[in-house]
């Protein structure tokens, strides 16, 4: 399923620039239980001043060093797919199912949407028209050159016969 054209289906004044932002990260690791001691590091932001307090998320900063961890003991990774990131519609945020219908009625309504051609398209098509055209009047030309040659043999029968 494509969620943006899911939206877009829903809500089709929305910018997804603006309105809406769907990512796919790929795989992201999950932390199992006990494994966030174990990695946690702390990072450096800023020395503290002389005689100033080091103050969490000023100073410092604590996160995780997945090198310190064991994939499949300490933590796995977790595809989530393609999902909404961020939402700033004023209409709530449709849920999967709802997603996923508004994608059924997409392919749907694509599907039954004749093609629009583009300038280069139509040009082609009215070519080939005037060639088909053109072989039409090749073939009737040649249909009645028939006939006309034919008419001059007996016209010339005709005369010969009666001299």
């Amino acid at each position: 399923m494509n969620i943006a054209l899911a939206i877009m289906y829903l809500h089709p004044g929305a910018d997804p620039m603006r309105n809406f932002i769907v990512q796919d990260n790929g795989p992201e690791p999950e932390l199992r239980e006990g494994a966030e001691e174990k990695g946690r590091v702390r990072y450096e932001i800023k020395q503290p001043e002389e005689g100033e307090e080091p103050q969490e998320g000023v100073h410092y900063r604590y996160g995780i060093d997945y090198n310190l961890l064991i994939e499949g003991e300490d933590y796995d990774l977790i595809e989530r797919g393609p999902h909404i990131a961020a939402w700033n519609l004023e209409a709530p945020q449709p849920t999967d199912a709802e997603l996923q219908a508004a994608w059924e009625a997409y392919q749907e309504a694509e599907a039954n949407t004749p093609p629009v051609l583009t300038e280069l398209d139509r040009i082609g098509a009215e070519l080939v028209q005037r060639e088909l055209e053109a072989l039409d009047l090749r073939a009737q030309n040649e249909a009645l050159g028939g006939q006309i040659v034919g008419l001059e043999l007996r016209l010339l029968t005709l005369e010969g016969g009666a001299a």
